[in-house]
């Protein structure tokens, strides 16, 4: 919820601020044009146009790297739900002893890993279910280890360590997803610009007489405010609209399946 509420705390922000820079850009250009009848000039032109295409171009910027850093969560998600299915089949490979103990073991792996993700957002709660599952991904790994070295076969000791491996290792990849957004500078200097368009934009609209266009403003306010609210749910997939719950689906029908 606390999420949400900055999410739509920037949407607004910047919505009103860009509406408030572009009146304010009008007022300023046509207290210039009383005092200075020919302001304006093609180089201040080319500045704004610059300025426009560099806002542009961190539009594009941001918004390709988060659908970017979005897809390669989803496909963490598709590989770590076949890592463990091929982990979990593999534990035919040791004595059946053994094999009851890892299973029970991965059975309370996944549904940890599940845990943490379905409590992502109360961090306490998150943090708990993460430190279960680091500690089953040591249990687990010492009691194959220990299987392993009681297996005349070191071709299918290998094979089930190899799985195991494939398995927290995609676990870790995920974790380190979760931390890898677009920077911070880049975000601000995008709103920051998206800002500085906005009085320019205000400037440009007082060269005709009369009211700056109410349509106009709303307009070009709104669509960049959109477009940044947008990139925060994609960066965000789980505290906003963007959710990754069919895919998480995958996991949970693994979990089912391993009896």
């Amino acid at each position: 919820m606390l999420v949400n509420v900055v999410f739509f705390g920037v949407l607004a922000a910047l919505f009103l601020g860009m509406v408030a820079l572009q009146i304010a850009g009008h007022h300023y250009a046509l207290r210039r044009q009383e005092n200075d009848p020919v302001a304006g000039s093609e180089g201040a032109t080319a500045v704004e146009t610059a300025l426009y295409a560099l806002l542009g171009l961190l539009v594009a910027f941001t918004f390709s790297g988060a659908q970017e850093r979005l897809t390669a969560r989803k496909q963490l998600i598709v590989e770590e739900a076949q890592s463990i299915g091929t982990a979990y089949l593999r534990f035919d490979l040791v004595r059946a002893e053994d094999a009851a103990v890892l299973r029970e073991e991965m059975r309370q792996y996944v549904d940890a890993r599940l845990a943490y993700y379905d409590k992502l957002l109360d961090f306490a709660a998150a943090r708990g279910e993460r430190r279960r599952a680091d500690d089953l991904q040591q249990q687990i790994w010492n009691h194959a280890v220990a299987a392993s070295a009681k297996m005349g076969d070191s071709r299918a000791a290998l094979l089930v360590l190899q799985s195991l491996n494939q398995a927290f290792d995609v676990a870790t990849a995920r974790y380190a997803a979760l931390r890898t957004h677009v920077p911070g500078a880049i975000f601000v200097l995008l709103l920051a610009l998206a800002l500085v368009c906005a009085f320019f934009a205000g400037v440009g609209m007082a060269r005709r007489r009369g009211p700056p266009s109410t349509l106009h403003m709303l307009m070009f306010a709104g669509i960049i405010a959109v477009t940044a609210y947008v990139i925060l749910n994609l960066e965000f997939p789980r505290a906003g609209f963007v959710k990754l719950h069919h895919l998480d689906q995958l996991l949970i029908e693994q979990r089912a399946s391993m009896r």
